[in-house]
């Protein structure tokens, strides 16, 4: 039996969070929709050559409410959000149901590859890389992420559900947003 680590709990109003125990990739993720129970095993964390499975803590139940990372293996950082969960004795208001839709809306949206600060645009004298109408092909920049004052060009890459060519429909994220790993900044549309 491979060894096991405890998430990280927080708890945020009506909302639990599990967190990754450690640095590593995250793997067997479980949809959104099940219920999550005390003991549940909730993915695998690999780190260098060790596999640990992730087991919901005691005093923890709710259903997943977050949407699953696009990678397979998606790095992921200490403390980093894994899972969402609502509990069960609760409903979800109107707003967090927009909310949850507007993530949700389309599986056609280029999402965050990690947590920092989101730029449509290189310098704030300059023009955004990407408009709404905009067709997007594998390459294109589409705008940055800063991390410690460190800027990462983001580029559009046809992977998972995200087709070869893609129309900007919305920009959900807005310049200099603060974003998560796997918030969605862009949605798009099949060309």
């Amino acid at each position: 039996m491979p060894p096991s680590r405890e998430f990280i709990v927080e708890r945020q109003e009506q909302r639990i969070f599990l967190r990754a125990p450690e640095v590593g990739t995250f793997t067997c993720v479980v949809e959104e929709g099940a219920v999550l129970t005390p003991g549940s095993r909730a993915g695998v964390l690999h780190r260098l050559d060790v596999a640990f499975e992730l087991i919901v803590p005691a005093g923890v139940t709710g259903r997943i409410v977050s949407i699953p990372p696009e990678r397979v293996h998606a790095p992921v950082e200490y403390g980093a959000a894994l899972y969402e969960l609502a509990p069960l004795a609760t409903t979800v208001s109107d707003s967090q149901q927009k909310e949850s839709a507007v993530k949700t809306r389309s599986a056609l949206a280029l999402r965050a590859p990690y947590s920092g600060r989101f730029w449509h645009r290189p310098a704030p004298e300059d023009p955004a890389y990407v408009q709404i109408g905009d067709v997007l092909e594998p390459g294109r920049t589409v705008g940055l992420i800063e991390v410690m004052k460190t800027f990462t060009h983001l580029s559009y890459e046809a992977h998972g559900a995200l087709p070869q060519k893609a129309r900007i429909v919305k920009l959900l994220a807005d310049d200099g947003d603060e974003v998560d790993e796997g918030d969605p900044l862009i949605e798009v549309e099949n060309v």
